[in-house]
């Protein structure tokens, strides 16, 4: 605290004002809060303390001296030693990780740092203080720093990890054998502390990052712990592994979960660390271990311990294929256990919901490894396993079904809460099953063909079935899963036939559902339900249908017989009926909707798919009636991702084939309400709300239609529908002021009508088209930028002003980008579309505030993007800048230096290169004298983007400096001595430990190369960046960034050059 600080220089405040000024470096710094953290006996002004001197050691510690590095090193390992037992536990930490960093940067320059580590293994500090530092210790070497320290980080931590990580791994056990009680409830409260110390220090040890990299997550290497093979002699011991499984049963919760926390991560060590017989030794000792543990149900009362247990039992067999002791009775006994052990846990979902997932995934991995062939042998356990399989895929339903109705009573969460989860389970199910198929379907089978019947009786009666049906999603889900883990070159004709008796089950529950929506029997219907159904109509398409269309299998035979499906197109034209049925009876914010909108997006992707598709009468009748009423998020206003799905689909099923004939009808419903609403007066149209209603309908679904046209033809198609007479609909929407939403929408129709997506703009070189879109697209950019320069009051600024401008300049943008008009002839015969375009929207940023602008992401991100394109040095002279414009534009470019995105910044960074470069072109070529006036004539502007641009790049590690360096190398051009001055000024506001180094890497950045506006000189000033960016983290100066009250008298960077060529 200030009043604790002040009393520890002296009785009054005045002696903490005299001795602040006196710290002048980094080195003070550190002795004074070194000194004061021996002298506090507060924690938080210890806590706040130690937090600074980290930041310090971070930032600072290459400038101090190695006597004072080894003394800051000294004290710190001091105050844990003298204050260590008195201090909290964080506060330890905390210390211990500074010492860290400090023992870190000084690893390969001062042997003593290497000896910290040393002298606690040696007793320096309490045995259980000292088991707390070195956890912090291995925790702060396996935590990555920041990006510019990670070169020097690694190189410190590979020599750690081989010197001295093994030692306290060593120490680790040997405390924690030490601590284990000789029986039962014979642990001192110091033993249990010393104990889990231990513990905690060998679970960091073994997640230590041994080889330096992530591997693939989704292979078992993400599991694998790599330790080194010089740690064989550690591991590979005698009682190894007795040791946790004894103080497991001789311990209490919490330790007892630390212990199995460690055998989790022992379980999971690469098994090529084992010699083949070493492995089936450790092999044969864990599965005996955890074979007495489950069969004892030894601690399994306590949810961590039962948790922790089950996530052991999934990794030990992720890791081992335990085909070394499939002959020896530990096998039998451990798959035994776990059935049994399963057969109980699969029940115990409300207590422990996280345990269900590795339970199935032992099993799974079992049934990977398991020939259907072996059921009968008995000698490597293949009775044991044909047994299980089908029993984990019975207790599994029904846990999970009477999980559901227990949640349904109760209120409470249920299992089928989170999709994504329940996908993960049934995926293991589905694993399980295909490894014994006859056994495993026939439960599946039998468990929907119950649940099926009990469910149509209820109906019958009159009964409430709500529960029944969140209930029936689980076999559902069992049944999707079980086709969609289907493996063509593994399935046999009796598999398939069984799938489709499957199958043909769901769609009989399919249909006993549809006929209770539409009776409107009983309470809603259930959307896990109608989401599991959804889920199996996708992966029978997925396995039997497919992409690369389908071939002939048992399973359509088998279908024909119960359902009458012969063929794959009878199997589309179902799923797409089920779509629909879903798209009218469904509100257009359930989660059924949305996956029924994918479901017939992913339909209609696909080359071969879509024209399936195509092929199918229900899709004709659809095409024909698109725009029914009767599909209920068609009626709603705000579902327009919902519409684009929708549309697009049917935009892509329209154009698979031969679109002539149908584009006419297709369009007509669109056409109708656009020409009725064009009959009607303009003012008339903008006060009748059902008519706007309407309007926002037809621009919404037009523009998701038009975003699934690909190609030119069919665009043509689409413009001469809407071009000329049409149009004039869409600027009626652009001028409606009172409602915002039918602005939006027109202008984000346009946006998509400009946009050359799959260049499907590149007109004829005859064709007038794209003059035509240029015009309308410039008036609608003027209508709506007149009303926005209007004073009239709104009330959410962004939502009523700045979003229709932001599409504007997307717009706008995506006009040039498009490449599809030239531009540059406009002009020549007096076309003021251009002008006007460029006017309206360089006046709408003059007009805005630039803090509005950049503090809006959308309108910043469309601001800069389309600056990009109008001021790139081919258009720039097409574009009006007065003074006034050019300082605005400067000043959001320096305002958009520090957004969020990168791609902003960078797209600032273009601006200014371009108006730059064309400034400088234009001084030694006569061209552009406008635009070479006006840069020259504010030398200001263009010195405070030099300055602003070099603290960038001296100060800060940016992912873009290759951005930064183009426009940054033509200020230079523009202003060589005021550059050399200000990086002179720079140097001197540095503390002098850092003058030295940073003259020499500016040195090499300055005279990297002539500055002369050229690509070869700019290419290498970009090196040259480069180059200064490695130097500066090689050496880790963080500078310091002066301000203009700070700078002082300039270091001649160029002089000191020459002063060293002349000294050598």
């Amino acid at each position: 605290s200030a009043a604790e600080l002040s009393g520890a220089f002296s009785s009054g405040s005045e002696r903490v004002l005299e001795v602040f000024p006196t710290i002048k470096g980094p080195a003070e710094a550190a002795q004074l809060m070194t000194w004061f953290l021996h002298q506090s006996s507060k924690v938080l002004s210890q806590s706040y303390v130690v937090r600074r001197l980290r930041v310090l050691v971070l930032n600072h510690l290459g400038v101090l001296a190695d006597e004072q590095k080894e003394a800051l090193r000294a004290s710190l390992l001091e105050a844990v030693r003298e204050k260590g037992a008195e201090m909290p536990g964080f506060l330890v930490d905390d210390i211990t990780r500074t010492l860290a960093l400090v023992v870190m940067f000084t690893w390969f320059d001062l042997e003593a740092s290497r000896e910290v580590v040393d002298q606690v293994l040696a007793g320096a500090v309490p045995q259980e203080l000292g088991l707390r530092m070195l956890r912090a210790f291995v925790e702060e070497f396996n935590r990555e720093l920041p990006a510019r320290y990670i070169a020097r980080q690694r190189r410190v931590v590979v020599a750690f990890r081989d010197k001295q990580l093994r030692a306290i791994f060593e120490h680790a056990l040997a405390a924690m054998r030490a601590a284990t009680p000789a029986a039962a409830g014979a642990d001192t409260a110091e033993q249990r502390r010393q104990l889990s110390a231990a513990l905690l220090l060998q679970r960091e040890c073994l997640g230590f990052d041994f080889i330096g990299l992530a591997p693939d997550e989704a292979s078992d290497d993400a599991v694998a712990i790599q330790i080194p093979s010089s740690w064989k002699d550690v591991v590979q011991t005698d009682g190894f592994l007795d040791a946790y499984f004894d103080g497991y049963v001789r311990s209490a919760p919490p330790v007892s979960s630390q212990l199995i926390e460690v055998l989790v991560q022992v379980a999971s060590i690469r098994r090529s660390f084992y010699m083949e017989a070493v492995r089936v030794q450790f092999v044969r000792r864990m599965a005996r271990g955890l074979a007495d543990v489950l069969s004892g149900a030894v601690g399994l009362d306590d949810v961590e311990n039962y948790h922790h247990l089950c996530r052991l039992l999934a990794r030990f067999r992720c890791i081992h294929t335990l085909v070394e002791i499939e002959d020896a009775s530990e096998y039998r006994d451990l798959l035994a256990a776990v059935a049994a052990f399963t057969m109980t846990g699969l029940t115990l979902w409300e207590w422990s919901p996280n345990s269900i997932a590795p339970l199935l995934a032992f099993w799974a991995k079992v049934a990977a490894t398991h020939d259907a062939r072996d059921d009968a042998n008995a000698a490597v356990a293949g009775d044991v396993i044909a047994d299980a399989l089908p029993r984990v895929v019975r207790e599994f339903l029904r846990a999970m079904v009477a999980a559901t109705a227990r949640a349904g009573s109760d209120g409470d969460d249920s299992p089928l809460d989170s999709t994504d989860v329940v996908l993960e389970n049934v995926a293991s199910v589905a694993a399980i099953a295909r490894a014994s198929y006859e056994r495993c379907a026939l439960v599946v089978l039998e468990t929907l063909r119950e649940m099926a019947g009990e469910y149509q009786d209820m109906l019958r009666g009159g009964r409430d079935v709500a529960v029944v049906e969140r209930q029936l999603a689980w076999p559902v889900y069992a049944v999707a899963a079980c086709l969609g883990a289907r493996q063509p070159y593994r399935s046999l004709p009796e598999d398939d036939r069984r799938d489709a008796e499957m199958f043909a089950t769901v769609l009989e529950l399919d249909r006993l559902v549809q006929q209770r929506i539409q009776g409107a029997v009983g309470a809603a219907p259930s959307e896990a339900l109608e989401l599991a159904l959804l889920h199996a109509h996708v992966a029978f398409r997925s396995s039997y249908i497919g992409e690369s269309g389908h071939k002939v299998t048992a399973v359509f035979a088998r279908l024909s017989a119960l359902v009458g499906l012969q063929d794959a197109p009878g199997v589309l034209d179902l799923i797409l009926q089920k779509v629909l049925f879903n798209l009218r009876t469904w509100p257009p914010g359930s989660a059924v909707v949305q996956r029924s909108l994918q479901l017939f997006h992913d339909m209609t992707v696909g080359y071969v798919s879509v024209r399936s598709v195509a092929k199918l009468e229900t899709v004709t009748l659809l095409l024909a009636n698109h725009s029914s009423d009767e599909l209920q998020f068609l009626r709603a206003v705000d579902a327009y991702k919902q519409r684009a799905l929708y549309y697009g689909g049917l935009a892509r099923v329209l154009f698979a084939a031969d679109a002539a004939p149908q584009f006419a009808e297709f369009m007509r419903p669109w056409g109708a309400a656009a020409d009725a609403m064009l009959a009607m007066p303009e003012e008339q149209l903008a006060q009748d709300a059902a008519l706007r209603l309407r309007l926002v309908r037809v621009l919404r679904d037009l523009r998701g239609f038009l975003a699934a046209v690909a190609s030119k033809a069919n665009f043509v198609r689409f413009f001469e529908w809407l071009m000329p007479a049409r149009i004039e609909l869409v600027h009626r929407a652009v001028r409606m002021a009172h409602d915002v939403p039918v602005q939006i929408a027109a202008l984000k129709l346009l946006a998509e009508f400009v946009y050359n997506r799959t260049q499907r703009l590149n007109f004829d070189v005859s064709s007038a088209n794209g003059i035509l879109m240029f015009r309308e697209a410039s008036r609608a950019v003027f209508e709506y930028g007149r009303l926005a320069m209007g004073t009239r009051a709104v009330r959410d600024v962004y939502k009523e002003r700045y979003k229709g401008v932001a599409v504007c300049f997307t717009m706008l943008m995506r006009l040039i980008a498009g490449k599809y008009v030239a531009i540059g002839v406009m002009p020549l015969y007096g076309d003021v579309a251009l002008e006007q375009a460029y006017r309206t929207v360089l006046e709408l940023l003059r007009q805005f505030p630039v803090q509005d602008v950049i503090a809006y992401p959308k309108l910043g991100k469309a601001a800069l993007a389309m600056l990009e394109v109008l001021l790139a040095r081919a258009n720039v002279d097409l574009v009006p800048l007065d003074a006034p414009t050019y300082e605005r534009l400067m000043l959001l470019c320096v305002e958009a230096f520090d957004h969020a995105e990168t791609a902003v910044s960078s797209a600032a960074c273009s601006v200014i290169d371009g108006l730059l470069t064309a400034a400088i072109d234009g001084a030694d070529t006569g061209h552009s004298a406008a635009l070479v006036e006006l840069v020259h004539s504010r030398p200001d502007i263009t010195q405070h983007l030099l300055r602003t641009m070099l603290n960038i790049v001296l100060f800060e590690d940016r992912p873009n400096d290759w951005s930064f360096s183009r426009p940054l190398f033509c200020l230079m051009v523009l202003h060589r001595e005021y550059a050399l001055q200000y990086t002179g000024q720079v140097v001197q506001y540095q503390p002098p430990e850092r003058r030295d180094d940073l003259v020499a890497a500016l040195k090499d950045l300055l005279a990297s190369t002539e500055l002369v506006l050229t690509t070869a000189n700019r290419d290498a000033f970009t090196q040259a960046l480069t180059q200064y960016r490695r130097q500066v983290t090689a050496k880790n100066l963080n500078l310091m960034v002066p301000s203009s009250q700070t700078l002082g008298a300039p270091v001649d960077i160029m002089k000191h050059e020459a002063q060293e060529a002349m000294d050598e």
